[in-house]
């Protein structure tokens, strides 16, 4: 055997055995999904409500479930890892914590990284076929960012929340 291609070999070994723990699976998931053990409705990982904030915004999309089934989710983290797409992260963590009815595909998460700047509302199956991603975008681009801009976190929440119910209705 010759010396290239003995190299050749050792160097396709190699880059094998480097790629064989990055399999899809293990790329599907981030591994910064926050647990949700409680399965709170409201998860301010990034401190951007007071109790009483996430305690209404909690009571407001627990009023909604109850009279429409369907599911929402309120997430807030610092930062998103690098690189990471703020979409796929909380299409990611909606899958992971079950929002939304199985049968019904039902669920939406709204996803807001506070250090990057960005927000996504995920919605299930079910839920795109009545609130389209621009009208999504709409709503984050029109209502969200301004508030946001100005520290008003609650109100552009409260605000998206209310153009959310009008939409799915």
């Amino acid at each position: 055997m010759s010396v290239k291609l003995k190299l050749k070999i050792i160097c396709l070994l190699i880059l094998f055995s480097n790629c064989k723990n990055k399999t899809a699976s293990n790329l599907s998931l981030s591994n910064n999904i926050p647990p949700n053990k409680s399965q709170a409705i409201v998860v301010d990982k990034a401190n951007l409500f007071s109790k009483i904030q996430n305690d209404s915004l909690t009571l407001k999309i627990m009023a909604y479930e109850k009279e429409t089934t369907n599911e929402i989710g309120l997430l807030t983290i610092d930062s998103l890892t690098s690189g990471e797409n703020i979409q796929y992260f909380g299409t990611q963590v909606a899958n992971t914590w079950g929002i939304g009815k199985r049968e019904k595909n039902n669920g939406l998460l709204i996803t807001m990284s506070k250090y990057d700047k960005k927000i996504s509302i995920s919605t299930g199956l079910g839920t795109e076929k009545t609130i389209s991603d621009y009208e999504c975008k709409v709503i984050i681009d029109n209502i969200m960012v301004p508030n946001f801009q100005n520290g008003s976190y609650y109100e552009g929440v409260i605000k998206a929340l209310d153009s959310l119910f009008m939409l799915w209705d």
